[in-house]
Formats: structure tokens, C-alpha cells, sequence
């Protein structure tokens, strides 16, 4: 494995891991009163298109970043529109 990949794997992991505790928060709460609505549709709709792009280029540490994120990010998304 080259360095770059090592690199491309070690952001795909902090990156999946970024809204983890966001998610934990949300779903023992359910507030999310303080959590912005724009921002959150953006986040879901930039992570639906890396997610496009990491399977379209083949890129592995692109898809398996997505596959965490994205359903953590829509997670938080269902809670807002209905909890928010």
C-alpha cells in the first residue's frame, strides 16, 4: 500500500467517525432544535455526491467513508425533521 492510500484510509476513518457522537447524542436526546436544517440537507446532499464520485472513480477510501457517513448524517436528518 502506498503512503497516499494509508493517507486516503486514515481520513476515510475520522471522517466516518466525525458524526458519531452527534448521532449518539441525537437519538438519546432527540434535540435537535439547535442543529441547522441547511446545513444538514447540504451535508446529506455533498455526501450523496462523494459518494456518486468514489464509485464512479473506483475510489475505495472515498466509498467506504460514505457508507458511514451518509447514513449517520440522514440519521440526524430524520431526527430534525421529526423531532426539530
Amino acid at each position: 500500500m502506498i503512503f497516499s492510500e494509508l493517507v486516503g484510509y486514515m481520513a476515510a476513518i475520522v471522517g466516518a467517525s466525525i458524526f458519531l457522537p452527534q448521532v449518539v447524542q441525537t437519538i438519546k436526546t432527540k434535540d435537535t432544535k439547535s442543529l441547522s436544517l441547511p446545513t444538514f440537507l447540504l451535508l446529506n446532499l455533498n455526501n450523496s455526491l462523494w459518494l456518486t464520485y468514489g464509485l464512479l472513480t473506483t475510489d475505495t477510501a472515498i466509498v467506504l467513508s460514505q457508507i458511514f457517513v451518509l447514513p449517520m448524517s440522514l440519521i440526524i436528518l430524520f431526527y430534525k425533521f421529526r423531532y426539530g
